[in-house]
C-alpha cells in the first residue's frame, strides 16, 4: 500500500506527545474507532473495502449518470456529485422541507444504479461488524436521512472542518458527540488528490481568517498533521472536526463515495451525507 505510515509533522510537539498516528486494517476493531473518537488516532485506513473490480464496475455505472455540482458561490474549486448532502438544505430556520423529496429521489436513483450490490450497504455491514453495536442512518423526526454521495474533485479543496453538532446542534433525533468523515475511493489520480488532516480544531479567533467556505492556511501553521495518499478501493475514516483539505489533482481523476458518521451517547453509530 502506498504511504502506509503517511507524513507526520512533529514540529509543534515532542514525538511522545503527538499521539496522532494512522492505523491500517482490513477489519478495524472497535478499539480503533474509539481511539479515533478520542483524538489519539489521525485516521483509520481500510484497504480493499471495495475490490478494484467492483470499483471499476461502479465507475462504469456512474459514467451514464448525470452529476450535479455544489453551488460555486459557496464551494470553490468546483465539486461534481451524484447524490445529495444535507448541508445543501440548511437554512437559518433549520432544514428546508424540500430535503425530504430530494432525499427520496436520490435514494431511488441510487437503488436504480446499484440494484444488486449497493456499495453503501457493504460499508454499513462492515461497520456493524467492527463496532459491535447498533449502526443506522441518522433520523430527523423519525425519518431516515439519505446516505451515499459520490464526489469528483479535481481542483482540491480549501482547508475546512465539518461538525454538524456545532452548526446545527438540534438537527438529529440523536445528536452525535463525535463526527467522522469517510471516503471509499473508486478512482484515484496518478498524482495529487491527497488528504491532509491537521491536529487542530476550530477556535473562535479563526473567523478572522475565513476564506470563503474554508480558512487560510495560517490557521494550521505549525500544527501536527498527516497526509494520506489513498488507493483504489480503500476506505479512510478521520475526525472531520479537525481541519483538513484535499490536494489538487495533477493527473487522473479522484472519485470517492463518502458520508459522515457520528458516535452517540447511546453507543450508536449514525450515518448521513
Amino acid at each position: 500500500m502506498q504511504d502506509v505510515t503517511s507524513t507526520l509533522d512533529r514540529s509543534a510537539a515532542g514525538e511522545d506527545e503527538v499521539m496522532f498516528d494512522i492505523v491500517s486494517s482490513p477489519a478495524p476493531p472497535r478499539s480503533d474507532i474509539l481511539r479515533l473518537a478520542a483524538g489519539t488516532l489521525a485516521a483509520i485506513r481500510i484497504p480493499g473495502m471495495l475490490s478494484p473490480q467492483r470499483c471499476t464496475e461502479v465507475m462504469v455505472e456512474l459514467a451514464n449518470c448525470e452529476f450535479d455540482h455544489y453551488d460555486p458561490a459557496q464551494v470553490f474549486p468546483p465539486v461534481a456529485k451524484f447524490g445529495i448532502g444535507i448541508s445543501d438544505f440548511y437554512s437559518a430556520d433549520g432544514l428546508r422541507q424540500e430535503y425530504w423529496a430530494e432525499a427520496e429521489q436520490a435514494a431511488k436513483n441510487w437503488q436504480a444504479l446499484f440494484t444488486d450490490d449497493d456499495p453503501v450497504q457493504a460499508v454499513l455491514d462492515q461497520l456493524a461488524r467492527s463496532w459491535d453495536g447498533p449502526v443506522s442512518r441518522a433520523t430527523i423526526d423519525g425519518q431516515e436521512c439519505f446516505v451515499g454521495v459520490v464526489r469528483q474533485l479535481t481542483g482540491g479543496s480549501r482547508i475546512h472542518y465539518d461538525e454538524i453538532a456545532r452548526d446545527y446542534p438540534y438537527l438529529f433525533d440523536t445528536p452525535p458527540i463525535v463526527q467522522f468523515g469517510f471516503n471509499c475511493y473508486l478512482a484515484v489520480p496518478e498524482s495529487g488528490g491527497e488528504l491532509t488532516v491537521h491536529r487542530r480544531r476550530w477556535l473562535p479567533r479563526d473567523e478572522d481568517h475565513r476564506d470563503g467556505y474554508g480558512w487560510a492556511p495560517r490557521v494550521v501553521a505549525g500544527e501536527p498533521h498527516v497526509t494520506l495518499h489513498p488507493e483504489v478501493g480503500e476506505g479512510i475514516f478521520f475526525d472531520s472536526r479537525n481541519y483538513h483539505r484535499i490536494g489538487a489533482n495533477t493527473a487522473g481523476r479522484r472519485v470517492a463515495l463518502g458520508f459522515f458518521m457520528g458516535v452517540t451517547a447511546e453507543n450508536r453509530l449514525i450515518l448521513w451525507s
